[in-house]
Parts: C-alpha cells; sequence; structure tokens
C-alpha cells in the first residue's frame, strides 16, 4: 500500500535522498529543490510517497487559486497544477507514478477544479508517454519561455 503524507522534519532527509535513474537527471527536479522551493510557492502541496514505511517518491502540487487575482502567474488559473512527480530510481516501473497521478486526480477534485495541467520537457527520455498514458493530452503550449517544456491537460471526469 502506498500512502502520500506531508514531509515532516524527522522524514526530510530521507525523501531528499531519493535519486532518479541517470537518464532521468536534469529532467526532474531534485526533491531538495522542490521542498526549498515550495516555501516560496503559494498554495503548495507537497506530499511523500511511502511504502512500508519508507519514502518512494515525492509528488507536488500548485493550487492556482491561492495566488492574488493581481498576480501574473503562467499556468492556467482553472486548473490544479501537478507541479513536480519523482519516484526513485529503485522504485521505477512498479506502478507509483500511476498511483501518484491517482492522488493527483483525487485532489484536484478535492479541489474543486474541472481537470489538472502540468508541463513536461520534449527531450530524449521526456515523460510525455507516461503522461499520455495517465490521460493527459498536449496542449501545444509552451511554458517558462522554453520551447522544450510543453504543457499537458488533463479533464477530471465524475
Amino acid at each position: 500500500m502506498v500512502e502520500f503524507r506531508t514531509v515532516g522534519r524527522d522524514d526530510l532527509e530521507a525523501v531528499c535522498a531519493l535519486d532518479v535513474a541517470p537518464e532521468q537527471v536534469g529532467l526532474v527536479t531534485p526533491n531538495v529543490m522542490t521542498m526549498a522551493e515550495a516555501q516560496f510557492e503559494r498554495g503548495a502541496v507537497v506530499r511523500a510517497m511511502w511504502r512500508d514505511g519508507k519514502p518512494v517518491g515525492l509528488l507536488a502540487m500548485l493550487r492556482p487559486s491561492a495566488y492574488p487575482a493581481e498576480q501574473d502567474i503562467i499556468i492556467r488559473r482553472d486548473l490544479a497544477y501537478v507541479w513536480r512527480l519523482m519516484v526513485g530510481k529503485d522504485f521505477q516501473g512498479q506502478g507509483l507514478g500511476f498511483l501518484a497521478m491517482e492522488e493527483a486526480r483525487r485532489t484536484t477534485k478535492e479541489w474543486g477544479y474541472p481537470g489538472m495541467s502540468l508541463t513536461v520537457g520534449s527531450t530524449p527520455h521526456s515523460a510525455i508517454p507516461f503522461y499520455e498514458k495517465c490521460g493527459f493530452r498536449l496542449t501545444g503550449r509552451k511554458l517558462w519561455n522554453d520551447d522544450n517544456e510543453l504543457e499537458m491537460i488533463r479533464w477530471i471526469e465524475d
């Protein structure tokens, strides 16, 4: 069974020690950076994935409604934003990414959004095929002033 929970002080070191596969380095932000940056992002929710008492990954989301209306944000205000997803290299290929996306779907529904968005690099070893299997579709929109960073959307069914 996989559990998603907020990272506590006692868990921080173990969660931040998780590494991705070598071909994913540079494509997935290290957990220590996600934990640090979350302190400065309004509406950030960061949860570690735990299995059998050990951290196996991290899911971070942003709630756009937490940002003031006058603040210019690049993410869509009408959708929950899957900010980061990381599954440790020793735990990949076990369905944990799919479980994380289901947790993201549950959170999106709880927050009252009709869908969720994310951005993904269009580089070698990209996660685009994974997200397509999770029901996301490319929109053609490029974000963060980066031609390789593409937006994907998944609408939530009732």
